[in-house]
């Protein structure tokens, strides 16, 4: 469809039923179909058992997937009298980004870990650049190792390239 925003939304509200009823209901998370990326929801008004979908469209991976915890409240917003979508969540098992297979980490945890290391190996880096071998021999001892005047260098890595700052995990 071509056209400005205006044009894309009144086409959509021309298509829409104006006599449906548009609310939003807390429910309580019963079951989940993580193939159909859909969950079985009780209302805590009373009202039937609804499916909600996970996802704007259940027929794609793509997108943002959001699984919520079994037994946890959501919000269902319904876009018609058949169709609901979760928008809110009071507990959240996993969230899934366009489909993507690489996992975000708690970096704080990961960059103290790795500054150690860092640590660790040009504390490792010294000893080597310093050793002097003993001899028994007549003479002076050996030189440092390695020999030529080559040091082994110290650690260069760096890790803050991998933090993501528009995702914060608990």
């Amino acid at each position: 469809m071509n056209g400005n925003i205006i044009e894309i939304f009144q086409d959509m509200f021309d298509k829409m039923d104006r006599k449906e009823k548009r609310y939003s209901s807390i429910c309580k998370v019963l079951s989940i179909d993580t193939t159909k990326r859909t969950c079985q929801l009780e209302p805590i008004n009373g009202d039937a058992e609804r499916k909600g979908r996970l996802q704007a469209s259940i027929e794609l991976t793509t997108g943002i997937y959001i699984k919520p915890t079994v037994n946890s409240y959501v919000l269902l917003s319904f876009i018609n009298n058949q169709t609901g979508v979760i928008t809110q969540y009071s507990e959240i098992d996993e969230i899934n980004i366009n489909g993507g297979t690489d996992f975000a980490v708690r970096f704080n945890v990961l960059q103290t870990a790795y500054n150690q290391l860092k640590s660790d190996h040009d504390d490792l880096v010294q000893a080597f650049n310093t050793h002097v071998h003993a001899t028994a021999a007549p003479g002076a001892p050996s030189p440092p190792t390695p020999a030529a005047g080559i040091p082994a260098s110290a650690s260069t890595g760096d890790i803050s390239g991998a933090k993501i700052d528009e995702i914060k995990l608990p």
